[in-house]
């Protein structure tokens, strides 16, 4: 199902007519309950006999609009601003006349609605911004507070205020002064309630009031309301469910109680079908549903067991459907589904889980070249958060990793009850001490709240998965070794090497969904919150406008400047400007809601990061979205010549091979031991030009490629060079070598 995301373009724009006239500039921002830009605005007065439609005004983004006349002759006149609404009824500001005076070509300052105060706009401080959204299309709307969550608030939802007893509903933020900033917003029925349509996006620019929406830009039916009583139930097959919830649209996601013990409309009790009756819902309408186990198959694990403290499995999820839908139609009926079956599952079992995941690519430590971002001396902490515990760190214990000695692997051991096939859903967490939020922000300005949750590419940016499986006797499951945003050693271009990278994709498929080559634009939305923040991008959504190649395909090419990870997260979208919306490939929350690929060293093996030019990607509307292998064994690295049947009897290091040399050299070295590895090679004076580092490297003998190149992928100038080897703790050596042109 697509969604569009409306957006108005906040900015104040004069409209000019080759003819001299008068321009009249209007700021509706104090005219609560109407004028937008779904309404007409007309000038009328004196000099157009206080009447028609020919004095038009044009919405110009915001709670901007703008006429200029045909000419008018040299004289006094009066005037008023006059709104028509989509039933044709006419409000007339109630104020006095306003004088106009004409000599030659006028432009008006400008005016506001009833000339009423204007909201506490800043010049210079900051781009003020309000929201206003109408609740006329909400069935059966009661008076509820309407609220707004989005990229200004963290995503916590903050109430709005109501515009006197109107259906208006508005709120007031204020952002970076430079303008420039994207941001991404849903309003929400009650605190919970958002909106089922794609984020709204708008770009700050200057003050104004948004255009006004319906919320999920559903306006008002001209249907007749009717009201039905609906009963959900889910059948159990065996898996013997001890607390079962419902949730959905139509009680803006709050969880409702499910009965199985013969009363509140379930039939029989204990024969595991779980029954819950909602009354007086309104219609006609479709409304979303689903069901939640909170006891996690042992009924005791939730606190609060409303679902709001993060426990339950969504049972959905087992069975592999989206969420359900049913739908009241005219007449009252339904049609749809209300019914969730449930095969049995097995018996609920408790697994001590091992998680490990391999950090060295974040690593903010004398001798990382990766992303320096994570800082134990800094507090920074390494956290595990899932159902399983909450979402949260509540609990040290059952959340915070520990590095392991001489690595940087992190782990922790968590107890986790289920059933055997249950999706368990997690993510690993980067924790930032103040300190480090404190650091990080000096370099690259303010981080978002949500900094710290991973997007792992192999999910598409979702929640990681796994199974507890067959109780094998052990009580033990220990997961692969992974990487926090799957970045696994050697995937980070280095620091300071500047890398273009080419996104293609084929647009001819989006024509069925209103894409117009002839006038609508394609953009490329980068997901990765670290590449964003690291480049300069900012923390919000980001596009990057793509050029057309004159066949229905199109190129966006940016460069990033090193350090940055190798994979790309990413959708393609479009500006569609008959609709003044932009579409945007897939969307949600789960598996593959965004696109994944890598950027790799070219194929001369040289260990290096070039320009890529990523394959074709063609338009793909709906979720899950394509994902591109993940094979870190495809990183190139200057390490070959693994023996693992010859394990020396101690460390060394070899010297290399040709010596002198122009451009490449080698030169062997062994490790008896399973560790770390770190290679550096020096100049003449001291400084470092080129690292390698190597977290577990299993023991054997080696042989180590360099290319002649710093890590800026400057070729070296003749002269001494010195390349040295760290082995843990237990071995160094350094040795020199000779470049020769």
């Amino acid at each position: 199902m697509r969604h569009l995301s409306f957006f108005i373009i906040g900015m104040f724009l004069v409209i000019s007519s080759i003819n001299a006239g008068v321009t009249f500039h209007l700021n509706t921002s104090t005219a609560p309950g109407f004028a937008d830009s779904t309404h007409t605005l007309v000038v009328r007065g004196s000099m157009n006999d206080w009447s028609g439609n020919n004095w038009q005004m044009t919405n110009v983004g915001g709670d901007y609009w703008t006429y200029t006349s045909d000419t008018l002759s040299d004289g006094e006149y009066e005037y008023k601003y006059v709104v028509i609404d989509d039933f044709d009824t006419e409000s007339w500001e109630s104020t006095n006349n306003r004088a106009l005076t004409v000599t030659g070509e006028t432009s008006l300052p400008q005016d506001y609605w009833e000339n009423g105060i204007s909201p506490p706009f800043t010049e210079t401080d900051s781009i003020d911004v309000f929201f206003r959204v109408s609740t006329a299309g909400i069935l059966g709307y009661d008076g509820d507070t309407m609220y707004i969550a989005g990229y200004m608030n963290s995503w916590t939802g903050e109430p709005l205020q109501q515009e006197g007893d109107s259906e208006f509903w508005s709120g007031h933020y204020t952002f970076d002064p430079d303008g420039g900033t994207v941001v991404s917003y849903k309003f929400q029925h009650g605190e919970g309630g958002y909106e089922s349509i794609n984020n709204r996006v708008f770009t700050t620019s200057s003050d104004t009031t948004l255009s006004w929406a319906y919320f999920n830009n559903e306006p008002p039916s001209d249907d007749e309301i009717v009201y039905s009583t609906i009963t959900l139930t889910l059948t159990d097959e065996g898996t013997g469910f001890q607390d079962v919830r419902f949730k959905g649209t139509m009680t803006n996601w709050a969880v409702v109680q499910g009965y199985d013990d013969g009363t509140n409309g379930d039939e029989v009790a204990g024969d595991l079908i779980w029954t819950a009756v909602f009354e007086d819902i309104i219609g006609p309408n479709t409304y979303e549903w689903g069901a939640i186990d909170t006891d996690n198959g042992n009924g005791t694990t939730c606190d609060v067991c409303d679902g709001s403290d993060g426990y339950g499995n969504w049972l959905l999820n087992i069975i592999g459907e989206p969420n359900q839908e049913f739908t009241i139609e005219e007449d009252g009926s339904v049609s749809g589904s209300v019914n969730i079956t449930i095969p049995y599952q097995g018996d609920p079992i408790t697994k001590t889980v091992i998680f490990s995941v391999d950090m060295t690519e974040w690593l903010d430590e004398e001798d990382a070249s990766g992303m320096p971002i994570f800082s134990l001396s800094r507090g920074d902490q390494m956290q595990l958060r899932g159902g399983f515990n909450g979402w949260d760190c509540d609990d040290p214990a059952d959340c915070e990793m520990t590095r392991t000695p001489g690595t940087n692997i992190f782990s922790i051991a968590a107890s986790i009850t289920g059933f055997p096939t249950n999706p368990v859903e997690y993510k690993y967490y980067l924790h930032l001490d103040s300190t480090s939020v404190d650091h990080l922000s000096t370099m690259y300005g303010d981080l978002p709240d949500y900094i710290g949750w991973e997007n792992s590419p192999q999910y598409g940016g979702a929640n990681r998965v796994f199974q507890l499986g067959v109780d094998d006797g052990t009580g033990l499951l220990e997961l692969p070794m992974e990487g926090y945003y799957d970045l696994p050693a050697g995937g980070v271009v280095p620091c300071c090497r500047t890398v273009t990278l080419t996104f293609n994709v084929d647009m001819v498929g989006a024509d069925s969904l209103g894409f117009n080559p002839d006038q609508d634009s394609v953009y490329l939305s980068l997901k990765d919150h670290w590449l964003k923040i690291m480049q300069g991008l900012g923390g919000g959504d980001h596009k990057m406008w793509a050029t057309p190649n004159g066949d229905g395909t199109y190129s966006a090419s940016p460069s990033f400047v090193g350090p940055f990870p190798w994979h790309m997260i990413y959708t393609w979208g479009f500006y569609d400007v008959s609709e003044l919306a932009y579409i945007e490939e897939g969307g949600g929350f789960g598996y593959g809601a965004s696109r994944a690929r890598y950027h790799h060293a070219n194929a001369n093996n040289d260990c290096w990061w070039r320009d890529y030019n990523f394959p074709m990607d063609t338009w793909h509307p709906d979720a899950p979205m394509p994902l591109e292998p993940f094979e870190p064994d495809s990183i190139c690295i200057p390490l070959a010549g693994i023996d693992k049947t010859v394990v020396p009897d101690e460390f060394f290091l070899s010297n290399n091979y040709p010596n002198p040399f122009n451009p490449n050299t080698s030169f062997n070295f062994g490790i008896p031991l399973s560790g770390d590895v770190k290679i550096s090679i020096y100049n003449i004076l001291g400084q470092k030009i080129f690292g390698y580092n190597k977290t577990g490297l299993e023991a054997g003998t080696y042989e180590f490629n360099w290319n002649g190149k710093d890590q800026y992928g400057k070729q070296v100038t003749t002269g001494i060079y010195f390349y040295e080897i760290k082995a843990g703790k237990e071995f160094q050596d350094i040795k020199k070598m000779t470049f020769l042109k």
